[in-house]
């Protein structure tokens, strides 16, 4: 670990985004990099690129985006061009190819998920130690479950610290991440919520601003576990235990849960609830590859 410098690797994982129309910027948040069988997909919130909200499709400020940039760290050269110097720059992404969309949605759920995979390659001057795809910083998995410290890592307000780097923000797992969320519902004497709408996410505990939308979300975790099966009842009384390879012994490790989508509802806003959209929605996305429909214009076509 430096002592002058980045210490903490998952800092260097998520990058500001910008979106723009004809007039200028209209919002800013947070997106990410995701591997999924050898290509690399950016990952962020569909109520970025679009503009609206994601249920209720109601404008967010009523200005839509055309383009993003994308504020890469990467280095740029000196005017006397003897050395380069080290910064975050905007990258421009297209979101729109032949009045289009160019990202991928949900298969089932489209816009009714809040979050998106556009296929990418890398700028080449990004510098190689920073946006690593963050199923990639670590692939060892720990107990994911509720009570657990996460971190949300981004850009809140629109803030970043020194050359670009994000803000750390931390909660706590509040529901079970197995389990759906219903938004919207009543109560009801039979299961859950009634006449709600359910969706693939979990909720997380915290104290979340704008800019944060499409941040990663890294799950905490301190104790003794198998790193192979983190849910294993492990009997640390047998004499078997002791002799065992797959076993993490009070350790704390940081496993990547999910992408950030903020409070979806009045219910959520008062009990300061966000959502954390897993993992298993992001490469069922990426899987698919289904191209999302135009948010402003599809409902004509």
């Amino acid at each position: 670990m430096p002592e002058k410098g980045i210490r903490n690797r998952y800092s260097q994982s998520p990058f500001q985004i910008f979106m723009y129309d004809d007039a200028g910027m209209t919002s800013t948040g947070s997106a990410f990099f995701y591997e999924f069988k050898g290509e690399i997909y950016l990952i962020t919130n569909w109520h970025n690129l679009s503009g609206k909200h994601f249920l209720t499709k109601e404008p967010l400020s009523g200005r839509f985006p055309t383009y993003i940039d994308l504020k890469l760290v990467t280095y740029i050269a000196r005017e006397s061009g003897e050395r380069r110097v080290f910064t975050s720059l905007a990258h421009k992404l297209e979101i729109y190819k032949d009045g289009k969309p160019i990202w991928f949605e949900h298969p089932e759920l489209g816009e009714k998920c809040d979050v998106v995979a556009v296929k990418i390659s890398r700028p080449s001057d990004c510098a190689e130690q920073f946006h690593v795809p963050v199923n990639n910083i670590s692939r060892l998995r720990t107990p994911v479950v509720p009570g657990n410290t996460v971190f949300v890592i981004g850009f809140p307000g629109s803030l970043s610290v020194d050359f670009g780097l994000p803000v750390w923000k931390s909660g706590f797992i509040a529901s079970e991440p197995h389990y759906s969320i219903t938004t919207g519902g009543k109560p009801s004497k039979i299961g859950g919520l009634a006449d709600g709408i359910t969706l693939p996410a979990f909720f997380i505990d915290t104290q979340t601003r704008q800019g944060m939308s499409g941040s990663p979300v890294f799950s905490s975790f301190t104790g003794t576990w198998n790193v192979n099966d983190p849910y294993e009842q492990l009997d640390v009384s047998s004499d078997a235990f002791w002799g065992r390879s797959d076993v993490a012994m009070n350790e704390t490790r940081m496993e990547f849960v999910g992408c950030y989508s903020g409070r979806i509802g009045r219910s959520e806003e008062g009990a300061a609830l966000g959502l954390c959209w897993g993992v298993e929605v992001i490469e069922c996305i990426c899987s698919s590859a289904k191209l999302g429909q135009h948010p402003h214009f599809h409902e004509l076509e």
